[in-house]
């Protein structure tokens, strides 16, 4: 054996494998069940179980991110720098794009430091959170796609039309999962308007969701007519494959769209994601070392025989994510622009690690490479397959397009927010539209009441600036307009009921100091004005209880005392009374 590697049981081949009978699973039946297809049967009620018993979402979406999200792009880059044939192929990729990518990430987010240097005049931008958005669902829509084709060309499926159903099948289940999704659309139109892209609302949510239904069924059933022409010609369904999709396709919109958190249902998804690809890259790592041996690389070591190796493997990953897990608190937004000077550079590294993930992977895993097959399909000797380079000219035109879409939307971010008054509209309009878009999303719902009660305590102002001018009634539609908007508001209901009470209404003004007594029983002050209330409709049991149930909470209150001294004293309890304004003038109140 050459050296640095060594047979493999489960993953070795024989001299004959070019000649042996394919076999449909990529490693055996157990591991691709566990690693591939089966997955989402256990992360569901580990991750429920976790955010139910022991953690908060928030904490549940920080470990997941930083073990899950940012720990598996680890194995790519040791795909990508330790595989040596693979560095020497792709070195100029490999080499230049890591700085270009950390200067486009810093260009979004730069520390404070960096962008006084550059007279840059933000801290944070949301384009860079819009780009990585749209990405990571691509990049995830292709490796679910990467896998059905493995398990199609392990059959000796080489059919292109077959080939092209799968792409179209991938990219309308993820479509279908982040357009029929309140909470993935919650967060692709609040990455979007915060970046300075136009605004909609429902009705063109609605419009769209009715254009990816009619184009989601025509794929499934351009799908459904390409099985039957297979099945009809003597071709067997690939049932795994067909297994993969139907998991992944409903593991996404349960993510999405069942699970009622979007924090759980993006680290789920994020799990499932990570442990596909750390294991498939553990097995390819295996096969190529084995065959390369000694020629592998620097990182030979790490894929040997050994259980050890695969705990190395497994530690190095888990030492990579942990950088993000303790930077970080449960909670934090990396795009905010609220992180201090030294984790912005942080944030600029974690952006652009993901950016380099989905980038590598568009090339280092093309299953018409020869190397790249033959180590995935566990065979040598296969039938010869054309490699598909990229002109050097056509990758600079894709890496052309995508610093144009950052200039843009560093533009369009720039242009919404380059006034404070423009940009304080702005942000009301954002949040007013992501509130109306999707209402039942818990986000979307507290900033509808966020805006209720900044509304409510405008309308709250504007009436009590008009009670203060002697207007009681001019004051009572924004005081009602508040308390509408608002009803745990205590101050409008208090500031209505004394409206009221200018205005002689005390029936109505009895019942806003109701409210407001509900709401702070703590406070004399409104069980005061609602006795007044009570005494001028003639209820003067209801009065002295009141007041009574409020020494009864506040015994030392000086407003309490007084006035039930008073109520007592008027109905010829003048003894009773008398140790009422005893007490009163004690604590700082008398006649």
């Amino acid at each position: 054996m050459p050296s640095g590697c060594a047979k493999d049981p489960v993953v070795s081949t024989s001299a004959n494998t070019a000649t042996a009978t394919p076999r449909a699973w990529i490693v055996s039946p157990a591991w691709d069940l566990t690693y591939l297809l089966l997955t989402p049967l256990a992360i569901v009620p580990a991750v429920l179980i976790a955010a139910r018993q022991w953690l908060a979402p928030e904490q549940v979406d920080l470990a997941v991110i930083a073990f899950a999200s940012l720990g598996h792009h680890l194995p790519g880059f040791m795909r990508a720098y330790g595989d040596r044939a693979l560095f020497a192929r792709f070195r100029w990729r490999f080499l230049l794009a890591p700085p270009l990518v950390f200067a486009l990430a810093l260009a979004f987010t730069p520390p404070r430091r960096l962008a006084d240097a550059f007279s840059v005049p933000w801290s944070h931008l949301h384009g860079l959170e819009l780009i990585l958005l749209a990405w990571g669902t691509w990049h995830g829509l292709m490796q679910t796609y990467g896998f059905m084709r493995i398990y199609d060309l392990r059959r000796g499926m080489h059919d292109r039309r077959t080939a092209r159903l799968d792409h179209a099948l991938c990219l309308a289940m993820f479509v279908a999962g982040v357009v029929f999704s309140d909470t993935r659309m919650f967060g692709v139109a609040a990455a979007m308007w915060q970046s300075g892209l136009p605004l909609f609302g429902p009705d063109s949510l609605k419009a769209l969701r009715v254009i990816c239904g009619v184009l989601g069924a025509a794929v499934l059933l351009a799908y459904g007519l390409n099985l039957l022409d297979l099945w009809r010609r003597g071709i067997p369904l690939n049932g795994l494959k067909l297994l993969l999709a139907a998991a992944t396709s409903w593991f996404y919109w349960y993510c999405g769209r069942l699970s009622t958190n979007v924090l759980i249902g993006i680290a789920m998804f994020e799990i499932y994601h990570a442990v596909q690809y750390n294991a498939i890259v553990w097995v390819y790592n295996r096969r190529l070392c084995e065959r390369a041996g000694a020629g592998f690389g620097p990182l030979a070591f790490l894929f040997r025989d050994r259980r050890s190796m695969l705990g190395a493997y497994l530690a190095a990953i888990a030492a990579y994510s942990s950088i993000r897990f303790f930077t970080a608190q449960p909670g934090d937004r990396l795009f905010s622009g609220d992180l201090d000077n030294a984790r912005q550079w942080l944030v600029a590294a974690f952006a652009a690690s993901s950016l380099l993930h989905f980038y590598y992977d568009g090339f280092i895993w093309k299953v018409s490479e020869p190397t790249t097959r033959d180590n995935l399909l566990d065979r040598t000797g296969g039938a010869a397959a054309l490699e598909h380079y990229v002109p050097a000219l056509v990758h600079a035109g894709k890496w052309m397009l995508l610093l144009a879409i950052a200039a843009l939307l560093i533009g369009a971010e720039r242009a919404y927010y380059a006034h404070s008054s423009a940009a304080s509209s702005r942000q009301e309009q954002v949040l007013a539209a992501l509130a109306e878009l999707t209402p039942r999303v818990p986000q979307a719902q507290e900033i509808s009441r966020q805006l209720r009660t900044a509304d409510a305590d405008r309308a709250y102002q504007r009436g009590l600036s008009l009670l203060q001018r002697g207007d009681a009634r001019s004051a009572i539609d924004p005081l009602q307009l508040a308390v509408r908007l608002d009803p745990a508001h205590f101050q409008a209901f208090l500031q209505l009921g004394d409206a009221l009470m200018a205005l002689a209404k005390p029936a109505a003004a009895a019942g806003a100091y109701s409210r407001a007594v509900a709401l702070r029983p703590d406070l004399p002050e409104a069980q005061v004005d609602l006795a007044a209330a009570q005494l001028q409709l003639g209820r003067l049991d209801a009065a002295e209880s009141t007041l009574r149930t409020g020494l009864a909470r506040q015994a030392n209150s000086p407003e309490l005392n007084f006035t039930l001294g008073v109520l007592l004293e008027q109905s010829g309890r003048a003894v009773e009374a008398a140790g009422y304004l005893r007490r009163a003038a004690e604590l700082g109140l008398s006649r």
